[in-house]
């Protein structure tokens, strides 16, 4: 604090004039003046006055006869740079470079300037200085690179932080952990996974070994593209080479257990965690709750509300939010209100988050003196409902057949100024084709057009949707074919309603020509369309063919659900194909899927014709009580 007033004081006297800052020099800094000199351009920077430390290092100092060093030009490339000056701190190097002599800038000047232009965003003056740098046999360390490549990862530069991965391996600078978990982060980003395991697999052979940061990397990656079994084996494999898990690491592959639905497994991991000595924060919790809610599992869902509580965690927000909301969906909303009632009790603030399922919710219900209640108390707390409050509102009227009251809501929306967007009129689309009402649908989708609003493809694909379940299934050909001829393709989604609609109305050949279509657009099937189209093969008889396009499915990597299997089950049933019934059937066993209650009873139902014994040594044994009740 003491030599800060001092400076302060000498950036005083230095304002006045030169004389008055020898003056001072001459008093208290006589000797090793460029020491002095360096601890004032510090206390100057640190005050934000990058150009008064570059008038003394520029002007001052010569004049003294002070000749500044590469650290007081260190200081100044690093006062730049904080202040958002990264351009003035270039055209400097570039001035001490051409003016030649004894002070020329080091590896730290162009790192530091370099970060600052990275820092701005200026990726190609940073890649250009750093190539400057390489030019005039400056060697870089694997700290200064990591550092450029990292800032260039989070600008999405790829192409050049792979350059400069290469200048490090052609100069024989092994990259460590934190370059190449960089370039991962980097690649992560963008979505590119394959670039993701390329890296890492690139790391293992140079036997860099993963910390931590990069091990949830690349669990994260795992978890969110189905493979949770895999991210499960680089868990148990960081553990084991004595890497521990943070509460980031068990939240990563918590969250990834909580997509596939493993439930098990997710308490197996918390129990873990609070094995390790790692207690469950409400990431944790809030992730088993909106795991348990997706499966409207209230019970559960309450339970862990208690849980919390035992281990001295009151829920948040985000808590509430997830149950209020699970409450309204399946219509409990006296229950809903007591929640959220406890939750203004405990002093936690409700959002437009909590307050949408509810509105909504004694919407559907028409409830309406509770939704002016609701609506008052959300505005009183300054909360203004937003596009996605307005549509969520008219979504849970549309399915509730109250599309007339979404339609309302849909003007008032627009009367308060807030602008619909192309999802507000896909809901309310959606809810028109519902009631049947296929005219307003066109008509909304006119009124987009001439608003200037693109449609796109989730619009396109409901107004098919709706025109094949009103039965206009021409009309719906027609939508489709604009597609194809248009700027909004098709997707997958989209071919698989029209094909639906085709087979169930007979149109076998047209359903089976799209099909084929899918690849020629660029598109894979998914396992809807490949459900219907091997059901259609059954129900004609064409059963080779059947087993072959499941097959060429699986060979495509696309996975078979419970749905399909069950469906595919059924219709072979039907035709009294026991043998290939009896494939499938452990098909479902080897996914650890559930047999569904109709398959079951048509297993049942079959057995009823004397046929018991002929048919279980046909089905897995598994199977066999289903038609042991068939002969009670």
């Amino acid at each position: 604090m003491a030599f800060q007033s001092t400076a302060a004081a000498v950036l005083a006297a230095w304002t006045l004039d030169t004389a008055a800052m020898g003056h001072v020099i001459k008093l208290g800094f006589a000797e090793e003046s460029i020491v002095n000199f360096s601890h004032l351009l510090k206390a100057i920077c640190a005050e934000k006055k990058t150009s008064c430390a570059m008038d003394i290092v520029l002007r001052v100092m010569p004049e003294l006869n002070c000749t500044p060093n590469i650290f007081s030009y260190s200081i100044l490339f690093k006062g730049l740079c904080n202040e958002k000056r990264s351009q003035e701190a270039l055209d400097l190097i570039h001035i001490m470079v051409e003016h030649g002599g004894s002070c020329q800038p080091n590896v730290v000047s162009y790192s530091t300037v370099i970060d600052g232009l990275l820092k701005e965003g200026e990726v190609n003056k940073a890649y250009s200085l750093f190539c400057e740098m390489l030019q005039r046999r400056i060697s870089p360390d694997v700290v200064t690179c990591s550092s450029i490549i990292s800032g260039m990862c989070k600008l999405h530069a790829m192409d050049k932080a792979e350059d400069v991965l290469q200048q490090m391996l052609d100069r024989g600078i092994l990259p460590d952990v934190a370059t190449y978990t960089s370039l991962m982060h980097g690649y992560y980003s963008l979505g590119q996974c394959e670039e993701v395991d390329r890296i890492f697999k690139e790391m293992s052979r140079n036997g860099v070994q993963p910390d931590i940061v990069t091990y949830n990397i690349q669990m994260d990656y795992l978890c969110k593209n189905g493979g949770c079994a895999e991210a499960r084996k680089f868990f148990d494999s960081m553990i084991s080479l004595g890497q521990k898990p943070t509460v980031t690491t068990y939240n990563i592959l918590l969250h990834g257990y909580a997509m596939e639905r493993s439930f098990h497994d997710m308490n197996c991991l918390i129990d873990l965690m609070v094995g390790n000595g790692i207690a469950p924060d409400h990431n944790v919790y809030n992730i088993l709750i909106s795991a348990y809610a997706k499966e409207e599992t209230v019970g559960e869902v309450m339970h862990i509300f208690t849980k919390m509580r035992q281990q001295g965690l009151n829920p948040n927000a985000a808590s509430y939010g997830t149950v209020i909301n699970l409450l309204c969906r399946i219509g409990r909303m006296d229950d809903a209100v007591l929640q959220f009632t406890q939750m203004i009790t405990e002093g936690l603030t409700p959002d437009i988050i909590v307050f949408t399922p509810l509105i909504s919710g004694f919407c559907a219900c028409g409830k309406l003196e509770k939704v002016h209640e609701l609506f008052s108390e959300m505005l009183d707390r300054g909360i203004y409902p937003d596009t996605m409050f307005f549509t969520t509102v008219m979504d849970r009227l549309c399915k509730n057949g109250r599309v007339m009251e979404a339609r309302d809501i849909f003007d008032l929306m627009v009367h308060m100024g807030v602008k619909p967007d192309v999802r507000s009129y896909a809901t309310l689309m959606h809810g028109y084709f519902l009631v049947g009402k296929m005219d307003e649908v066109r008509k909304l989708l006119d009124n987009m057009c001439s608003i200037g609003m693109e449609p796109d493809v989730v619009t396109y694909s409901i107004l098919i949707d709706g025109y094949s379940k009103n039965g206009r299934i021409d009309d719906a050909f027609v939508v489709f074919k604009e597609m194809l001829e248009g700027k909004v393709k098709p997707c997958v989604i989209t071919f698989t309603i029209m094909i639906g609609a085709l087979l169930k109305c007979g149109r076998k050949e047209e359903a089976k020509d799209l099909f084929d279509g899918i690849w020629a657009n660029g598109l894979v099937p998914n396992v809807i369309t490949y459900s219907l189209m091997i059901q259609n093969l059954i129900e004609e008889g064409s059963l080779q063919e059947s087993d072959d396009l499941f097959l060429s499915m699986e060979k495509n990597g696309c996975a078979a659900d419970s749905r399909m299997l069950n469906a595919i089950v059924r219709r072979l049933l039907q035709r009294g194909e026991m043998p290939r019934a009896g494939t499938y059937l452990s098909k479902i066993d080897e996914g650890s899927f559930t047999l569904e209650a109709s398959t079951a009873g048509l297993l049942t139902a079959l057995a009823s014709g004397g046929k018991c014994q002929e048919y279980k040594g046909l089905l897995p044994e598994k199977y066999h009580s289903f038609l042991e009740q068939g002969t009670d």
